[in-house]
Order: C-alpha cells, then structure tokens, then sequence
C-alpha cells in the first residue's frame, strides 16, 4: 500500500492516512458577524475522512476584513458558531486545524471600519486588484504599522488562538504564506523597514516568531503548524534571496519544535528549484506539502521522501470524500466554479460521495 493511504502523526494526533485537506475559501459565514453558518459544519464534517483538515483562513481582526461570507474568530460569538463546526467534524472522526490570517495590504478601505487605510510593513501597495462594492479597484497604498501596532496584531493572534481552543479545534496553521500580512513582512519586496522588524532576514521574521511564540503558551507546540509559500511572486510578493530567508524561517520553527511545516510548492516547479528539498533537511518535523498534486504525484512525492503529508485544495471542492477516492482510484467529480464563493447550498455541500459501480453479472 501506497504511503499516502497509511496512517501518520502530526503533533500529538494519529490520523488514518497522510492526506490534508487543504485551507479553502468558500465564502459561506454570515454578514456582518462573519459566524460560519450551520451549513459550514455539515461542509467540513462531510470531508472528515481526510488525516488532517485545515480550515478557510480565518481572519483574527477587523481590520482584516475581505469579500463578504470570509469567516473570523476575534469575538465569543464567532468561536461558539465554530465549536458547532469542529463537534461536528470530531463527530465524523475526523481532526480539523484552524488557519488564522491577517490581510495586511491586501484590505481594502471599502470593508474596513471607518473606512481606514489598510496596514503593512511599509506604504508598498500590492500589485493588482480587490473586489470591492463598487466593482474592482486597485489595492491602496497602506499604512505603516508602527511598533506598538505590530505589538497589538501579535496580541490579536494570541486572542484568536485563545479562541480557536474554546471552539474545540485541534490546533492552528499560522498563514504566513501568498502575500498576506506575515509574509509581507518576510519579503524584501514588501518590506522596506530599516527598524527591528526589516533589514536583515532575522529581522524580517521577527513577527512572524512574535506570533508564534505567543501561541505556544497558549496552545502547546504540538498544536501549532505554520504555512509558508518561497515560490510565491504574485500581488508584488518576492525576495531577493528565499533560499536565505525561508532556510531561516525553518530552522526557527524546528528549534521552536511545532507540529508541523505547511510548504506550498508547486509540483510542476522544476526540481533544481525547488527550496522543498532544502527546508526539509532543515525542517526536520512534520512537514506537509501542497502543490497541485495529482494522485500519482502524491504517491511519488511521499515515496521519494519530499514531505510527510500530502495537501489537496481544489479537488476537495467537489469530493468530500476525496481520501476514499484517492484511495480507490475513482473518478473525481467535476466543481463548478460559479458556485465557489456564492454563498448557498448549491456547490458547497451537495457534491455526491463516489458509489462503487455494481458488478456485471
């Protein structure tokens, strides 16, 4: 039996097989509370086969805020409408993380209270465009956060896990990855700093170890997993030198001892450049990776020794019970992209599980 479908570790939980349910956007929580709705539980329980499922990122504060139906988990009443969520996945068996995140640049003044300005590193606007009332607008130049703010977004993320705990998930992923506020900080390209928090690669990371370090009290490190994306370029994310300032990242967090690495790679990058390699010689945890996989490149990658676990985003849209299909071999349903952050029933949970064909007689 393939690797993949063999059981696994990832802190202190055992699961039945080394697939992860990738973090997934799906737009489906209420305005303006951002409370995931009864159909959020019975979307997550429906895909409880997976080893691990990570959640939609979840926005610790308001001033992280982006297109309608995101979730958040900065309030009491939004952690006990996600405790009904992680009953029901435990329920179904399964073991659920929560991804927590910080927009940064890349809000909009449009969703923000009062209409303010987003923050970030330095006044650097991500490339591109945001969704807003009015149509698409091109994201603003953001405010500097100043010491004390940085201080005070650590604060929240500490809150947020706190949280997160009382709603009964099993631990948090820290987005640190696609160009949102930690890894706004992590880059070169977005931050320009010349204070503790920018300059040198250590001082780049520094927030993203201030968070971390402030969950660990309150988690424990085995509940606690970060995500990071070095081969990620988009909205003006980049650094000079991500083989210096990830091979960094990773040595902290395996001195730190967490649960695990989350390292979206995609599987078509050409092997001599790919970083994967070289993190997980230095990462020596669990490391879990994602990347566009297919069934047979999973299986490849984990019997080549590249990762622990395999993630799968977008092929969980559609098939809930997308473990047993891997497993089996079966077709993959086919999503219909209209329906991804729609809102409603339609496209979120009515996706069929795979029903063996009867044998011909």
């Amino acid at each position: 039996m393939s690797r993949l479908f063999t059981p696994g570790r990832i802190g202190l939980l055992t699961t039945p097989n080394r697939i992860v349910m990738a973090p997934l956007g799906r737009a489906r929580s209420s305005e303006p509370g951002r409370e995931p709705l009864s159909r959020v539980a019975t979307y997550y329980a429906q895909r409880a086969t997976a080893g691990l499922i990570v959640s939609e990122a979840t926005h610790v504060s308001l001033f992280s805020v982006s297109r309608p139906g995101g979730s958040a988990i900065h309030t009491t009443g939004q952690s006990q409408a996600w405790l009904r969520v992680t009953q029901s996945v435990h329920a179904a068996g399964g073991r659920i993380f929560q991804q927590l995140f910080h927009l940064g640049r890349k809000a909009h003044p449009s969703r923000l209270p009062d209409g303010v300005l987003p923050v970030a590193p330095s006044a650097i606007a991500a490339h591109g465009s945001v969704a807003t009332p009015t149509g698409p607008q091109p994201f603003p130049v953001p405010r500097i956060l100043a010491a004390e703010a940085i201080a005070g977004i650590v604060r929240e993320f500490r809150q947020a896990a706190v949280f997160s705990h009382a709603a009964g998930f099993d631990g948090v992923e820290v987005h640190a990855a696609n160009g949102y506020l930690i890894d706004q900080f992590l880059r070169d390209a977005s931050n320009q700093r010349s204070d503790a928090y920018g300059g040198s690669v250590e001082k780049r990371a520094r927030f993203l170890f201030e968070i971390v370090d402030t969950l660990i009290p309150v988690l424990g490190t085995s509940r606690i997993g970060v995500r990071i994306s070095p081969h990620a370029t988009g909205d003006g994310t980049g650094d000079s030198d991500p083989a210096a300032l990830f091979g960094h990242v990773a040595s902290e967090l395996q001195r730190r001892g967490i649960a695990y690495l989350h390292l979206i790679e995609p599987d078509a990058t050409p092997p001599a450049s790919r970083l994967g390699p070289a993190l997980r010689h230095i990462f020596q945890g669990t490391l879990i990776l994602n990347g566009g996989f297919t069934r047979e490149s999973a299986i490849r990658a984990l019997e080549e020794d590249r990762a622990d676990f395999i993630s799968f985003g977008r092929l969980y849209i559609a098939n809930p019970d997308l473990a047993e299909r891997l497993r089996l071999g079966a077709p993959f349903n086919t999503p219909d992209p209209a329906t991804f952050h729609k809102g409603g029933d339609l496209g979120y949970i009515d996706y069929p599980a795979w029903v063996e064909p009867l044998a011909r007689t």
